[in-house]
Order: structure tokens, then C-alpha cells, then sequence
């Protein structure tokens, strides 16, 4: 039982977060270690998304709140690995959403398991339709990237990317990679 209020309960994750000490860094943090994530691979590709979200936060009006979701996400986006390796998005989504993580609101949470299960095969409507409409958008550019981010790390490589820039213009994206890398 706890001998503090909900205010009290507020106000000290506030000030945690306000001098950098975000609960929710811990939890990412310790579940990523409870499931035994590849920490090299979620570094890199939460390294490419984070520079995608740099690229693409203007032009798509992205909160810069949200890059602390899309990092989250990437750090933990193969969680569900250690449960099967088929279907694991489906899987990692479902940990986190069913998970009880400090820090995290309940719709914070809803929107790291729609971005996990996201990142690869079909996304069913309802992984967003779930979320308020004010977060379905911003969630569904996020989701975008994470995709983007874990496809061109697929092969697990150390090797450090050509520094692929993005493009957005009205409803399409644009890749741009150098010729000679995509060659190789």
C-alpha cells in the first residue's frame, strides 16, 4: 500500500523527469534485459530511426516528445524473440501492452506496442484504430520510420549504414541511398 497520494505520485515523476532521471528509461531499460535483446542491433537501429525522426520531424510535423517513444521502440522492438521468432512483433507488442511499466501511461504504452507490432509483415487496422485520434497519426509516422530503420539493419550487420537521407513530399517518402552501396 502506498503512503503517498496520486499527486505526490505525480509531482515525483515530474521532477524526476525534469532533471533527466525519466522513470521510463528503467523500465525500457530492465525489460529489455528481462528478454534478452540484442542490445548491439537495437542500438543501431534505433541510431538510423532517430536520425530519420531528425530528417522528417519538420516536413511531418512530428511532437519532439515522440522521439523519446520512437527510441523506446526501437530498443526493444525484438522482445518478442524470446518467445518465438515467428510472429515476434506480435508477440513484443503484446508484452508491452500487457506489461506494467513505471513511468508509462496506459496510452504511452498502447502506442510502443502499436509501433512494435508494426515493424514488420501486415499491420491489421486496429493497432492504430485503438489509439485516440489525436495520437494516430503522429504513431503511424513513427511506425513509418521504426519499419524503415529495422529493414535496412534486417541483416544484422555492424557495418555502419551510407547515411541514407529521407524526403517527405505531400503522402510519399523517398529513400535516397548511394548508387555504389545499393550496388554492393
Amino acid at each position: 500500500v502506498s503512503r503517498s497520494a496520486l499527486r505526490e505520485g505525480l509531482l515525483y515523476d515530474m521532477l524526476r523527469r525534469a532533471v533527466h532521471q525519466d522513470p521510463r528509461e528503467s523500465s525500457v531499460t530492465a525489460l529489455g534485459q528481462r528478454y534478452g535483446v540484442d542490445v548491439g542491433q537495437a542500438a543501431r537501429v534505433e541510431a538510423t530511426a532517430l536520425d530519420f525522426f531528425n530528417q522528417l520531424a519538420k516536413p511531418l510535423v512530428l511532437d519532439p516528445e515522440l522521439r523519446a517513444t520512437l527510441a523506446w521502440a526501437a530498443r526493444i522492438h525484438e522482445l518478442g524473440l524470446a518467445i518465438s521468432h515467428h510472429q515476434h512483433h506480435i508477440h513484443g507488442a503484446y508484452v508491452i501492452e500487457n506489461t506494467d511499466l513505471a513511468g508509462f501511461s496506459r496510452q504511452e504504452q498502447q502506442v510502443l506496442a502499436a509501433l512494435v507490432r508494426s515493424q514488420r509483415r501486415s499491420v491489421p487496422g486496429s493497432v492504430f484504430g485503438d489509439l485516440p485520434q489525436r495520437l494516430d497519426r503522429p504513431a503511424r509516422a513513427l511506425a513509418m520510420i521504426l519499419r524503415l530503420a529495422v529493414l535496412l539493419h534486417r541483416s544484422r550487420s555492424q557495418e555502419a549504414l551510407p547515411s541514407p537521407r529521407l524526403e517527405a513530399r505531400e503522402r510519399e517518402l523517398f529513400l535516397h541511398l548511394p548508387r555504389r552501396w545499393l550496388n554492393a
